[in-house]
């Protein structure tokens, strides 16, 4: 036989295996969608992230929207916005469709969710109710909230709380949910097999992808005397974004598996 019959023949086959390879993965989604379809919910997805997956840093976005509001007020602020989100999504999530226009960056806020997550290994369906708020905070959702200092109770009364050097400074990020005011807990179900779930059971998180708008961002500070029930000295900081939340996906973050997306808020 000839080199370029051998060639011709090598070619062949390689398209029969790639046609086979797509009909067998074309047969497969449709029968992940259909497995969906008779739940209502979140869809299951075969995708991939970075193992460990930390996703975009609420301090980091605070810090940089405050700075663009203080430090160039000689450029517009969609130009000191765009430089914000510029940086686009991490590497495993870019999207060409995302950056085609100005602003548009949209930012993934990954947070634990340790409960509010339950397996019926019987009917084969994982349902999501995870409550992000805080106590504190019911009508928004807490990206990161960081305490520093010692707290007095039990061991000082309210008079010798500052003196003993009970004071403590609270840092809080937290999400308004534009258009979604009070809703703050993530809803969702979706299929999965014994076997799925046995393999992908780990660090589950939930990833917020949204974009930051008008007002971008608010800040307050609170302060807060020691009192008998509470004899402690406490200021807390609250920074508030503001953003249209696309997406929520459940992710196992340790190994980097996109579980389902199309969760949704409810209150």
């Amino acid at each position: 036989m000839s080199l370029q019959k051998i060639k011709r023949a090598s070619v062949s086959a390689a398209c029969v295996l790639l046609c086979l390879s797509g009909a067998a993965h074309a047969q497969s989604a449709s029968s992940a969608v259909a497995a969906s379809e008779q739940t209502a919910g979140a869809a299951p997805v075969n995708v991939l992230v970075t193992p460990n997956f930390t996703g975009d840093d609420p301090a980091a976005v605070r810090d940089a929207l405050a700075r663009k509001f203080t430090d160039s007020k000689t450029r517009s602020f969609a130009h000191r916005v765009e430089d914000l989100i510029g940086e686009a999504l991490p590497k495993t999530l870019h999207d060409a469709a995302l950056t085609d226009a100005k602003l548009s960056r949209d930012l993934a806020f990954v947070v634990p969710a340790p409960y509010g997550i339950r397996y019926r290994s019987k009917v084969r369906v994982m349902t999501v109710d995870v409550d992000l708020s805080d106590s504190d905070h019911p009508d928004t959702i807490v990206l990161k909230k960081t305490i520093t200092g010692p707290r007095g109770h039990k061991l000082v009364v309210a008079a010798e709380a500052k003196s003993k050097g009970y004071i403590q400074t609270v840092d809080l990020i937290e999400l308004d949910p534009v258009n979604k005011h009070n809703k703050t807990t993530v809803h969702g179900r979706f299929v999965l097999s014994p076997a799925a779930f046995s393999e992908e059971d780990g660090d589950l998180a939930l990833v917020l992808i949204c974009r930051v708008v008008p007002p971008y961002l608010t800040e307050t500070q609170d302060h807060t005397d020691p009192s008998n029930e509470e004899p402690t000295d406490i200021t807390t900081r609250t920074a508030t974004l503001h953003a249209n939340i696309g997406d929520i996906w459940l992710i196992n973050r340790e190994k980097g598996i996109v579980l389902a997306k199309g969760l949704h808020l409810v209150k």
